[in-house]
């Protein structure tokens, strides 16, 4: 393998690593690169595919029109809270949007110059098209039937214990009857990279006593591939499987070998976020013949409903929306989405394709899931904008696995891996990989090859039976996994008695930032020291300790350490916490103009960092689990699919609440505190993500707080928004009209004078540039079985004097109390202020919510 000089700061795509000071890291979240240009920007030569939005409503808005003979289809079924999209209106107006398509097509260009890929009907009216040549883009442009066309984008690729951790077995899931019920009746949307159906997580009989019954609501269906998706794929547990593949089809970027034209898993991923999700409970989690425990989905009993979009090397977004709007339509009552655009879409974040089509399937009952992203921890580093998704960042557990490296002077150097120890109660001479070439290798970069990629260099006769010490950070040959992989062939093959990795981060900027491999199981003992310091001392020791001639030869080894078993996990870390590379708020209200949005993202965080989970027999994505049935891996990918089946459970216990009262619920009942009662703490705080490696967590780094699954079943209060309240909080954004946000939800702006973002109901308040006094109105209602008075208690944000009218109210279930909150600067102080309103009620409900200020002049 020839190795690469590696840049100082190294960049990886490789599933595993994990860094932070604004790299740009991503892990195992898979990432749209969706930065949605129009039309009249620049263009890329065709042929290509382009994505088209019609005027006219989709499905899922369409209330009846005086022009067209077509009964409503947006309005809820009898006797249910969500549109039925399988009922003879749905069909006739879907096909007439389809013809809608075809008739533009037809009038704009000459019949046979292009090939439709994908009609939109539910959450959009819009078709993707082939064309090949770029005047047909600008036809179709012109059309007058036409609001958009834009180019097709690129994607690309972005649990034992966290049932424990978040206290379902003693929280959530009695409330339900017990895991054997947590979940029953959901179906959850898994738009990601398929699902392996053989795996024993998604069997629908070994686990459970109690068999499936049909699920009259659910509208999908099973796709059936005689040769890796055959009949029998889906049960009880995985309801529906459908895949999507036209759009990167028809760029050329499939690849048969792998891909798999099937709902199947060729990668990894889904199988992996389809399990935390909904995984059943009691499945042994065997790798490489070691029982790390029992892994169960937050919602064990939950339906998995699957629509791969996404494949071993990327995807597009055309696949993306066919898989959304089909899901939509399917009925499935929450969506996980663990995509997220790389770079913020041009002009308006919350107005482009993927989000507007997000707002119309919240508008039809369905809760969508979404990852924040893994560009943390520097500010504004979103990768999720709209206030109608739940957007979810990463924290870690209280679980770690530890890998000591013991010096014989009793000096511990915490690692991490996944590896039996060296035998004990021996101690092993060290020896630094520079120290272990032969004597041939004269001239050569002895750094170079200190990285351990090659045998070739190295005296085996020397590393037999010690620890070999090798360098991590300065050289790359490919992904973190893949060099730590090499690494530890290259210690096999040499005898070692074990292998350390250093972090040996050579700039000062380096040794903030926390670098760190997911523990990946190794043949022979394996430690990864990701403090470079630490690094460093114990290179020191080894200098120390090792004696040499006048000329620098070693004379003797004389450092001595051992390795202990690092398999078994630790519960001693302070936890929750936010990672460093959970991406960070707050969201821009206009990329061009950097204008902050009024509005708080993150909304919450939840379990994202060595999270275990099922995975495909195919997966070939995490150097280390190839061929293993379960794999541990970071990232939000994981931490979105925990949030989504929280929601299964919380829709499960009252399903009749809007999407915005359970996303209410979540947000208002999460904690801000770890779980020794300390305020919760950010790696790297995107307040000062280059000088504070630890600090407290503000609303920008982890939302509203740490979900609370038991308190979120039973709030106490909900903050409710509709598709007009977003629609309205849409037309206060700056460099948007009423025009504009017309063509593209299909609603008109109600003209309030003075309305701003935040007069949208969140559960949370913030102000991007609070000049002298503004007065904020929110909506609070109860969904409490008992009349309940609650009191409010206010901690404002510095250089911000907070008012609440009224302070007190006493509030029945199902009325709504209406709360008045006037913010007034009292002094600027360069940068956002962060405080709380937590009303208190005389039953026991806290409901609390976000406040985040930044002061632009004090009037």
């Amino acid at each position: 393998m020839v190795l690469q000089k590696r840049q100082a700061v190294r960049m990886k795509n490789g599933i595993g690593f994990r860094g932070s000071m604004g790299l740009v890291m991503f892990l195992s979240q898979y990432c749209i690169a969706m930065a949605v240009t129009a039309m009249a920007g620049p263009r890329i030569a065709a042929p290509a595919v382009y994505m088209v939005r019609v005027r006219g409503h989709p499905l899922s808005a369409y209330r009846g029109s005086p022009g067209l003979h077509y009964a409503s289809t947006a309005h809820h079924a009898p006797g249910t809270n969500r549109p039925d999209f399988s009922s003879e209106a749905a069909h006739a107006y879907a096909e007439h949007l389809r013809g809608r398509h075809d008739m533009v097509l037809e009038e704009a260009l000459e019949s046979g110059s292009f090939q439709k890929l994908y009609s939109y009907t539910t959450v959009l009216n819009a078709f993707t098209v082939k064309l090949t040549d770029h005047d047909q883009a600008k036809l179709l442009e012109s059309h007058p039937r036409v609001l958009s066309v834009e180019r097709d984008q690129l994607l690309k690729k972005t649990t034992t214990h966290t049932p424990q951790f978040l206290n379902l077995p003693k929280g959530a899931w009695p409330l339900l009857s017990g895991a054997e019920n947590a979940g029953e009746g959901m179906v959850i949307g898994m738009l990601d990279t398929g699902i392996d159906p053989t795996h024993v997580s998604f069997g629908d009989r070994k686990l459970w006593t109690k068999p499936y019954s049909h699920l009259n609501k659910w509208k999908g269906g099973c796709e059936v591939v005689e040769d890796n998706f055959p009949a029998g794929s889906c049960n009880g547990k995985v309801i529906g499987a459908k895949y999507f593949s036209r759009g990167i089809m028809a760029a050329d970027l499939f690849n048969e070998t792998y891909d798999f034209a099937s709902p199947f898993d060729g990668d990894g991923h889904g199988t992996h976020t389809s399990s935390i999700a909904a995984g059943s409970q009691g499945v042994p989690v065997v790798v490489k013949g070691y029982n790390y425990g029992t892994a169960s989905g937050v919602a064990p009993r939950a339906r998995i409903a699957v629509y791969k979009v996404i494949y071993r090397d990327g995807g597009f977004l055309s696949d993306v929306l066919a898989g959304l709007d089909q899901a939509t339509h399917d009925g499935v009552d929450v969506v996980s989405i663990s995509l997220g655009s790389i770079n913020s879409a041009t002009g308006v974040p919350c107005l482009n394709t993927f989000d507007v089509a997000l707002l119309f399937a919240v508008s039809t009952g369905l809760v969508v899931v979404h990852a924040a992203g893994n560009s943390g921890p520097y500010p504004s580093t979103m990768n999720s904008y709209g206030p109608w998704v739940i957007s979810v960042g990463a924290s870690l557990s209280d679980r770690a696995y530890e890998n000591h490296v013991i010096t014989r002077t009793n000096q511990d150097y915490v690692g991490t891996g996944f590896s039996a120890g060296t035998r004990q109660p021996f101690w092993y001479h060290l020896i630094y990989a520079e120290d272990a070439l032969n004597n041939d290798t004269e001239g050569l970069d002895a750094e170079f090859y200190s990285y351990c990629q090659n045998p070739a260099p190295f005296n085996a006769t020397v590393v037999k039976n010690k620890i070999l010490m090798c360098n991590f950070v300065e050289y790359s040959g490919g992904s973190a996994a893949a060099e730590f992989e090499n690494a530890v062939k290259v210690a096999t093959s040499l005898n070692a008695a074990g292998l350390i990795m250093l972090n040996k981060a050579s700039l000062l900027s380096m040794k903030l930032q926390r670098v760190s491999m997911d523990p990946v199981p190794y043949s022979i003992p394996t430690a990864f020291i990701p403090d470079s310091d630490a690094a460093a001392d114990l290179l020191s020791f080894y200098n120390t300790r090792t004696k040499r001639d006048d000329d620098g030869n070693i004379v003797q080894f004389r450092a001595r350490a051992k390795m202990n078993d690092s398999r078994q996990a630790l519960f001693k870390v302070e936890a929750p916490r936010v990672t460093s590379f959970s991406s960070r708020g707050p969201v821009f209200a206009n990329t061009i103009t950097s204008v902050v949005a009024d509005l708080m993202k993150p909304d919450l965080v939840a379990p994202g960092n060595e999270i275990w989970g099922a995975w495909a027999q195919n997966g070939i994505d995490v150097a280390g689990f190839v061929g293993e049935s379960f794999a541990m891996i970071s990232g939000t990918s994981m931490a979105t699919p925990h949030i989504a089946g929280v929601v299964a459970l919380v829709k499960q216990k009252h399903p009749t609440w809007s999407a915005s009262a359970i996303h209410s619920a979540l947000q208002t009942t999460a904690s801000n505190v770890d779980r020794w009662n300390n305020t919760i703490q950010a790696e790297q705080p995107s307040a000062s993500p280059t000088t504070t490696p630890l600090g407290p967590a503000s609303p920008f780094d982890m939302g509203s707080g740490a979900v609370n699954v038991t308190a979120a079943m039973n709030p106490g209060l909900v903050f409710e928004r509709d598709f007009q309240d977003y629609v309205n909080f849409l037309c206060t954004l700056p460099g948007v009209d009423a025009n504009t946000v017309q063509d593209s939800t299909g609603a008109t702006c109600d003209q309030r004078v003075g309305a701003r973002a935040s007069d949208l109901n969140t559960p949370s308040i913030t102000v991007a540039n609070l000049v002298g006094t503004r007065e904020v109105k929110r909506t609070l209602r109860s969904v409490s079985e008992q009349t309940e008075h609650y009191a409010v208690a206010v901690a404002a944000p510095a250089g911000v004097d907070v008012a609440v009218h009224p302070t007190a109210f006493m509030v029945a279930d199902g009325e709504a109390v209406v709360v008045y909150v006037t913010l007034h600067a009292s002094q600027t102080t360069g940068g956002f202020a962060f405080g709380a309103l937590v009303w208190t009620g005389d039953r026991g409900h806290v409901v609390r919510i976000p406040l985040s200020v930044l002061v632009g002049e004090v009037v």
